[in-house]
């Protein structure tokens, strides 16, 4: 039934409670039923206003018992009686809402304990959301269940909600033939938002559960997921706008407004933007590298879409604009597999620059669990300072956080060598000369002087001179490497030969890392020693050493293999 075919009139007049009950009676004059209250006509029932097959006066029936049944309520709500149980009903509402919110208030403490006692993650969060979302959500309830039981607030509430309604639909702009009201641009934004925490959830499943299969470095597994978010991000919001109504050609002008401000305002995060595209392809950085841009560094943690968050040593967390990474210097410790720990020190003038040397060599190759063998430490006179003679002493180490350690470590160690053997620290100092001094004068400073304090003739006192280890003792290294911890050694097969007691030259790159602390070239570099030295050979003749599975024998042990039956 359309508004245009109903033809009922109203009778404006309002009908008042006079102690009197009303009823409703149908009416049929002529051709069409009318509803009457009392003496006067309500409403008037044609054919028109029927619904499928009833007649007029199935119609007014219907309306009739719908109609009285409204009277009957409305006086009935007019009553001291329904006043009294009303009252009751929101007292009770009342404390069932208070109850129900001590119970969430009660869970809200519970989960944030659980946070305290735990880490706090994504999904103890949401539960807190949720829970403050019932405590509000209770409230309205009652509020909207206290406002319908009388009629004037009834009233009151049918009217709030038809100026949120009006608010709402009404047109607030025009986009291209489409107008666009606040009802519709809420559901897109609730749309974009579902999608944003669909996308983000399946992501995460697919670097929790999916990527992690494949074996891929963290970089790889970073690249694939930022590329799978973006892209289900942009068919979906395309998906969302085309499911509300949003013409593709009316966005043009939208299109050009954005870009016009990406032209003047956004540059700098359309800029950080295409940064974290080429720094997720090109990868001249990688999560959990060391990296300095700028006066920061610190510890990659997130290659974001526009910016990077990078730990510092510190322990606090800096965002930088990933353009920062694209146009400036970057000093990556992570890529040469080496870091330098320097430390530098000065010693006063007149001190044994060979005999420093020595001394500070053999502090810095005090064994650290941090500090790599291969290559040693080294030292080095570097100049003739204004309080004495400087020297730097380089160490060699693989993780680049422990450098702090480290250099600690090695000035402690310095000072105690160089206490011990009885080398002076510069101290910053000035001298005085006094030109065309009276002799008689100064022969009088000098009588005056105590005995302890007048300037002694330095003696340098023979002393032993440190021990310095020589960087490859071969002898150990190849005693160890047939030891019980040593490589494995056994017979293996290739092609149709068997070869007994070889070993693989990967697995002893592996051993020397790990045994002798040096890196991965230093440890190719003393396979190819060890070649040319007659120390270990090749079963097959070969003249490099190779960090793959190629076979090889310790000299001693070598054996020309038996031919395969």
């Amino acid at each position: 039934m359309t508004k245009k075919s109903m033809k009922i009139k109203w009778n404006r007049t309002k009908i008042r409670p006079s102690g009197i009950r009303l009823a409703i009676e149908i009416v049929r004059r002529q051709n069409e039923v009318v509803l009457k209250v009392g003496d006067r006509p309500f409403l008037r029932v044609a054919e028109a206003d029927t619904v499928g097959a009833l007649y007029p006066e199935n119609q007014g029936e219907i309306w009739q018992k719908k109609l009285q049944e409204g009277l009957n309520k409305s006086w009935r709500e007019r009553t001291a009686d329904y006043t009294r149980w009303a009252f009751k009903q929101i007292a009770i509402a009342f404390f069932v809402a208070l109850l129900l919110q001590v119970l969430l208030i009660l869970l809200c403490r519970h989960v944030q304990q659980q946070q305290a006692r735990q880490s706090p993650g994504r999904w103890g969060s949401l539960k807190l959301l949720i829970l403050i979302l019932l405590q509000i959500g209770v409230w309205v309830v009652f509020i909207i269940y206290s406002a319908r039981l009388f009629p004037i607030t009834r009233e009151w509430f049918y009217y709030l909600i038809k100026l949120l309604d009006s608010t709402f639909n009404n047109r607030i702009f025009q986009l291209g033939e489409e107008a666009i009201s606040l009802n519709r641009v809420l559901v897109l934004i609730l749309m974009v938002a579902a999608l944003w925490i669909g996308v983000g959830w399946f992501v995460r499943l697919l670097r929790s559960r999916l990527l992690t299969l494949t074996a891929a470095n963290r970089s790889h597994q970073d690249a694939i997921a930022f590329f799978v978010r973006y892209s289900l991000l942009f068919i979906g919001v395309l998906l969302v706008l085309n499911a509300g109504g949003i013409d593709f050609q009316s966005l043009a002008f939208l299109l050009g407004a954005i870009g016009v401000g990406i032209g003047f305002g956004l540059q700098n995060i359309a800029k950080d933007f295409i940064s974290g595209l080429i720094l997720i392809v090109a990868r001249p950085i990688k999560i959990g590298e060391l990296v300095q841009v700028g006066e920061f560094q610190g510890l990659v943690l997130r290659i974001g879409a526009r910016t990077t968050e990078i730990s510092h040593v510190d322990r606090h967390i800096i965002t930088v604009p990933n353009s920062r990474f694209i146009e400036g210097e970057v000093l990556n410790w992570n890529r040469s597999g080496l870091t330098r720990v320097k430390a530098y020190i000065n010693v006063s003038y007149g001190s044994d620059i060979e005999f420093v040397s020595k001394v500070l060599l053999a502090a810095a190759q005090v064994e650290h669990p941090d500090i790599l063998r291969h290559p040693p430490p080294k030292v080095k006179f570097r100049e003739y300072a204004e309080d004495g003679l400087q020297f730097r002493v380089v160490a060699f180490i693989s993780d680049p956080l422990k450098q702090p350690k480290v250099r600690t470590h090695l000035y402690s160690q310095i000072e105690r060598y160089l206490r011990r053997y009885g080398i002076e620290i510069a101290r910053p100092q000035q001298e005085l000369y006094l030109k065309d001094l009276d002799p008689e004068i100064s022969a009088g400073v000098r009588s005056q002087t105590p005995e302890n304090d007048r300037p002694q003739p330095r003696e340098f006192l023979p002393l032993e001179e440190p021990e310095i280890r020589e960087e490859y003792d071969w002898d150990a290294i190849a005693a160890a490497m047939r030891g019980p911890e040593g490589v494995p050694v056994k017979d293996r097969r290739f092609q149709f030969k068997i070869f007994p007691d070889v070993f693989l030259g990967s697995d002893a790159v592996e051993w020397l890392m790990v045994q002798e602390r040096a890196t991965r070239e230093e440890a190719i570099l003393m396979g190819q020693l060890m070649l040319e030295m007659g120390i270990i050979e090749s079963p097959l003749n070969e003249q490099t050493f190779k960090d793959d599975p190629s076979f090889y024998r310790f000299s001693e042990e070598a054996e020309i293999p038996p031919a395969s039956p």
